[in-house]
């Protein structure tokens, strides 16, 4: 709703520019970035978050806390085992629902997409489908596992929102499909890319003689560039109302807090999902700051000893030996 209220931006130079920002600003403050290092295990003692465990060389310490920027599945019962964590979240996590996969195609054209309708030639981003019936049909494909035939996209004029993308003249275009799980991704790099071609051709006739060269990203591809876009899934976790809010990425959590002090969830599957807005990584922030305050401390220190105060209905009982 931001968005359409006030606009897309976007990063002058590409999107990689928002991550350099982001890297100067925390060098600026003394941060250090780390790349190529795994992490293997979120290291846990006397019920806190230590610090985390590289896949190879030295653990690093924290000095505050851990910022998890990785989907709850993976960091739940993977990177913190689950000894450390309460036994309900393993059902819990069990029935997480990602949300469907994605398939995304890359363009370069040699000039503007050649829309029918002209005002759709100076929107950075343009939402592809005939009607709310057509959106309709696209859903229920998805959710019953049919290959779209008349997909419904989001499509992005890169060159019209930062002339910096491509030369003059030209045009740098993307578009996304969501597609069922399980499908093949040589039918989905073949099939389904002609499809979503076929979508913009016809709301725009003369697309595809403007198109000198493309890259077609199945889900599979889309994961082995970022491992957090399990299956394809764009937003840590479905959207629907049963993952979200306080039921975000589980029931009753809906904040970065983990049951692991000192850990907290900073990635889309945390409240309030995915999107280009940071939301979740400052709410995990926030959160890890707030934590180090003396009443909040106090209080974590005061639930954990109630959590592991026995209750009293489970208690085992010792009976005479003539009543065993």
């Amino acid at each position: 709703m931001l968005g359409q209220r006030h606009g897309w931006p976007v990063p002058v130079g590409g999107a990689g520019q928002l991550t350099a920002a982001l890297v100067r600003r925390l060098e600026a403050r003394g941060g250090t970035l780390r790349l190529g290092t795994p992490v293997s295990q979120v290291m846990v003692r006397d019920g806190r978050g230590r610090g985390v465990r590289p896949a190879e060389g030295e653990p690093l310490l924290a000095a505050r806390a851990v910022l998890a920027d990785v989907p709850a599945p993976a960091l739940y019962g993977g990177l913190v085992g689950w000894d450390h964590l309460p036994a309900r979240l393993r059902e819990d996590i069990r029935r997480f629902h990602w949300d469907h996969a994605t398939l995304k195609v890359d363009w370069a054209l040699s000039r503007p997409i050649p829309w029918a309708a002209p005002e759709a030639a100076h929107g950075g981003t343009v939402h592809i489908a005939d009607s709310v019936d057509h959106l309709t049909r696209h859903s229920a494909d998805l959710t019953t596992g049919v290959l779209p035939e008349h997909p419904a996209a989001v499509l992005g004029q890169m060159t019209t929102a930062d002339p910096t993308r491509s030369p003059a003249g030209t045009e740098s275009a993307w578009a996304y499909v969501h597609v069922p799980r399980g499908i093949p991704p040589a039918v989905l790099r073949g099939t389904m890319a002609d499809r979503l071609e076929a979508s913009v051709e016809r709301v725009a006739p003369g697309f595809r003689d403007t198109i000198l060269d493309r890259r077609v990203l199945a889900p599979t591809d889309l994961e082995r560039l970022d491992r957090g876009l399990v299956g394809g899934a764009l937003n840590g976790g479905t959207a629907a109302p049963h993952q979200q809010l306080f039921f975000r990425p589980v029931p009753g959590t809906g904040r970065p807090d983990t049951p692991v002090a000192g850990l907290f969830l900073a990635s889309s599957s945390a409240h309030p999902g995915g999107g280009v807005h940071g939301a979740c990584g400052a709410n995990a922030a926030r959160a890890a700051l707030r934590s180090q305050w003396p009443v909040v401390r106090h209080l974590r220190r005061a639930g954990a000893a109630f959590r592991t105060e026995p209750n009293p209905r489970e208690r085992t009982r010792t009976w005479p030996s003539d009543q065993s």
